[in-house]
């Protein structure tokens, strides 16, 4: 499987470039644009948060724990004193980071559960309610929830490629197990995963804008004006035709 490097620079350029296609159509802001290539990246590494003492894992829990802690001192902040804000926020930090860690892998099996299509859905169904629990428009919580999916998608992807030996013609032994819909071997909790998909999405804001947002790409500009194939077939001629021209031009006066 791709190693935490790969899975990082990986989602995090199809994620900019998703971002930057969104940004050139005006469908989000450049500011919303930077956070939804880190939402995407973010995605990019989820898969692997049951992979104990992984890179990934420690930086999941360690951006968790963060969040956490900003939304509590957001909430908080004007009805307690400093040293109570540092207090909560420090015993905060610490329970998700080293306690709630410190569940997780005891409860989860690399390549299991969570390293399914069905987890990613799980999770981009969560972000989209917290953006919308947050203050965000429907709108901006679906884009978040979808460049959380398709970073996860990317990394499902990402390890079932590496999973194909093209230098000795041959499929790993971990071929299948990443990019599956569900976990078959934990059937209680891929089952729960499916009611909770089901239970937020029929509770998760209005999409249809959105849909709207996906389907209007009316105002895309991949290329500059000044960049067409017309104009420049006429400079390469205008160029062919009159460089002989000015190389004896220039021949003669020597």
């Amino acid at each position: 499987m791709a190693n935490f490097s790969t899975h990082f620079s990986v989602a995090a350029v199809a994620s900019g470039l998703t971002a930057t296609a969104f940004l050139s159509a005006d469908h989000i802001s450049p500011t919303m644009a930077i956070w939804m290539t880190f939402l995407g990246t973010i995605g990019g590494l989820l898969p692997d948060i049951d992979s104990d003492h992984s890179t990934s894992m420690k930086a999941l829990f360690n951006i968790l724990a963060g969040f956490c802690c900003f939304i509590l001192i957001s909430h908080i902040y004007t009805q307690v004193t400093m040293l109570e804000l540092l207090l909560y926020t420090a015993v905060l930090f610490i329970t998700i980071r080293y306690m709630g860690k410190a569940i997780f892998e005891r409860r989860t099996v690399h390549r299991g559960c969570c390293h399914s299509i069905a987890f990613v859905i799980l999770i981009a169904l969560c972000c989209v309610h917290v953006s919308s629990i947050i203050g965000h428009t429907a709108e901006t919580s679906w884009l978040a929830g979808g460049f959380v999916l398709f970073g996860g998608f990317v990394h499902l992807l990402l390890d079932e490629i590496y999973s194909v030996d093209l230098s000795n013609q041959r499929l790993k032994k971990s071929f299948g197990t990443a990019l599956k819909l569900f976990s078959l071997s934990n059937p209680l909790i891929s089952l729960a995963q499916i009611a909770a998909i089901v239970l937020l999405f029929t509770t998760a804001p209005p999409y249809h804008k959105t849909l709207h947002i996906l389907t209007n790409w009316h105002h895309f500009r991949f290329s500059p004006a000044w960049l067409n194939w017309t104009d420049i077939q006429v400079w390469v001629n205008h160029f062919i035709h009159q460089a002989p021209q000015k190389l004896s031009s220039i021949h003669q006066l020597f």
